[in-house]
């Protein structure tokens, strides 16, 4: 069994220096005709999906536009029609027609007048 011990020795053994690791530098594959294609094709679409925004963005923006002019459009006919309808109301009215019909010496009788809202 003592041939199996270990076998100690008092002498210091050097370490093996250690060897720089040296780096394998590779060189970039060549791309395939394929690979080139492909990468065309990929920033083709890319580009006609960034131009597709841009157009869509800048429709909506003149749709916005539009829609924000014909609303004041819309609102300044509202006012002028209630402004004529008003007129309208003033003109069509029992005093104003009495006022006139006095300016220009008119008289108004009741047996003339026809009632032809019925």
């Amino acid at each position: 069994m003592a041939q199996n011990a270990y076998q100690y020795s008092t002498a210091a053994e050097a370490l093996p220096l250690a060897q720089p690791k040296t780096r394998i530098k590779y060189k970039a594959a060549r791309w395939t005709r394929k690979e080139r294609l492909m990468v065309a094709f990929v920033s083709a679409v890319i580009m006609i999906l960034m131009v597709g925004v841009v157009f869509s963005s800048m429709q909506t923006s003149a749709a916005r536009s539009n829609a924000a002019n014909m609303q004041t459009e819309t609102e300044t006919t509202r006012e002028t029609n209630n402004a004529l309808r008003s007129d309208i109301q003033n003109k069509t009215s029992k005093q104003n027609l009495d006022e006139v019909a006095k300016k220009y010496n008119m008289t108004l009788s009741d047996s003339n007048v026809r009632n032809i809202n019925q």
